[in-house]
């Protein structure tokens, strides 16, 4: 099993392994903890958790690698550990997401609470580390930015059997709308992600994307021979009822 964290406050080497034999629940004799750029010569390779401590710079202090040893019974999951190590060791930890844009992180404080964040690093060499937002206010980071993140949001996957029918009548009819499909599912995850998000808390930078594509499909009925015209006209009335439902801001087709 591996780990990845990154840690707010600076924890010493042996700090690091008494947080992590606690979090593993495992002996401190146990565990081995080592500067990733020190000798690496008197390492207990043996040892049940092995670790990679590093300095970072920025608002991160401290990157630990961990590898944990099948002879563990039943390691924690990532999310599990991190939160376990922050409520140990007492700070900020973050730990990447499944997401596949690298700013995407998880954040576990002290307390039990798990968000979302966003973590930038510098061109630097050495980078220096920055968390530019997080996604719910997080009381030992007070100046950072709070905002839903919407290059989270657009990783999320979202059904569009709308986009789905309306392609698959088009390509009967006529073989390709790639255009129109492409700006209909547009449309048609942004109504989908309005009835998921909480009220009032929908990035800007998604609704302009998404009006955009909207005001592109007004333009693309005209376009369009029919009856594949008649097809994205009704698609778009399907979408633009439940958006207005969901918004009380009605659209023309």
């Amino acid at each position: 099993m591996l780990y990845n964290f990154l840690t707010v406050d600076h924890l010493s080497v042996t700090r690091v392994c008494d947080v992590l034999a606690s979090a593993m629940e495992v002996p401190s004799a146990s565990v081995d903890v080592a500067d990733a750029d020190g000798d690496q010569e008197e390492r207990d390779w043996g040892a049940l958790v092995l670790c990679d401590w590093a300095a970072r710079r920025g608002d991160v202090s401290v990157s630990l690698d961990v590898f944990v040893q099948d002879a563990v019974a039943a390691p924690p999951t990532e999310p599990q550990c991190a939160v376990a190590v922050a409520r140990v060791a007492g700070t900020v930890v973050l730990y990447p997401a499944e997401e596949a844009r690298p700013s995407a992180y998880w954040l576990a404080t002290p307390e039990g609470m798990v968000t979302r964040a966003r973590l930038l690093a510098s061109d630097d060499s050495p980078p220096v580390y920055s968390i530019d937002a997080v996604e719910t206010a997080v009381p030992q980071l007070p100046g950072v930015h709070v905002t839903l993140l919407p290059e989270i949001i657009r990783e999320q996957p979202v059904p569009t059997p709308v986009t789905r029918d309306f392609t698959a009548a088009v390509q009967a009819l006529h073989g390709e709308a790639d255009d129109a499909s492409d700006h209909l599912a547009d449309w048609e995850r942004h109504v989908r992600w309005m009835s998921r998000l909480p009220e009032g808390r929908c990035p800007p930078e998604l609704h302009r994307d998404a009006l955009r594509a909207r005001n592109r499909l007004a333009l693309l009925t005209d376009e369009l021979p029919p009856p594949a015209s008649d097809l994205l006209r009704k698609a778009v009335r399907v979408l633009d009822e439940e958006y207005a439902a969901l918004t009380g801001i009605s659209r023309s087709s």
